[in-house]
């Protein structure tokens, strides 16, 4: 007897053949033919289980953020239980497996979404979560490497952890796309202390003000 298909499975291989697709060729590669034959799947599929056009993007973006929280799972899983020295450096490795694949894809694919989602408020709120969760988890990584023995100030962790995120956004960006010059994540995780300190430094000075 014919086994029926996993739907989950089925929506999740369709959702990673779009994802591939906007990597590659940007939001025009990605139509319900090209995902099925990239999926390797009968022509039809993907239309049977997303409908439109607007019901397969969201299903990617679903798909990119299912996997972006598995990492930051996995980041605050690791550092709770001693396998890295901090957040902050668990981020860092975590930012240079961008130049690699899979995560390369999924990085270009997240970029291409976000443009999408920019022009599209209902597919910009499903970013916002994720976004969240990215924020929550570099303010965790900012307040694990404060001085000893000062005070906690959650203002200037907030400040510093925009600042961490903005500078994580461009680099990542440009490590998606080829254009990064750093080799590892030691290097990066320097930068990311230098990104804290000049916001202290800044912090400090406008409270004299």
């Amino acid at each position: 007897m014919r086994r029926k298909p996993n739907v989950e499975q089925r929506r999740r291989d369709l959702c990673d053949a779009a994802i591939h697709l906007l990597a590659a060729e940007g939001a025009r590669g990605v139509t319900h033919l090209r995902v099925d034959r990239q999926a390797g799947f009968p022509d039809g599929t993907t239309s049977f289980y997303y409908q439109t056009r607007a019901a397969l993007l969201r299903g990617a973006i679903a798909r990119v953020i299912e996997l972006d929280i598995a990492d930051f799972t996995a980041a605050m899983d690791a550092t709770g239980h001693g396998e890295v020295d901090s957040l902050l450096a668990t981020l860092a490795e975590q930012a240079m497996r961008t130049g690699v694949e899979p995560e390369r894809s999924r990085a270009r694919a997240r970029f291409e979404l976000m443009m999408i989602a920019s022009r599209d408020p209902e597919l910009g709120d499903v970013f916002t979560g994720l976004m969240g969760q990215f924020e929550s988890i570099s303010e965790a990584a900012v307040a694990q490497v404060q001085p000893v023995g000062k005070p906690r100030d959650d203002e200037l962790i907030k400040e510093q952890a925009f600042a961490v995120v903005t500078f994580l956004g461009g680099f990542l960006f440009r490590l998606a796309y080829g254009l990064a010059e750093l080799d590892s994540a030691k290097s990066l995780e320097r930068y990311l202390h230098s990104v804290i300190a000049g916001v202290e430094a800044d912090h400090v000075e406008a409270k004299k003000k």
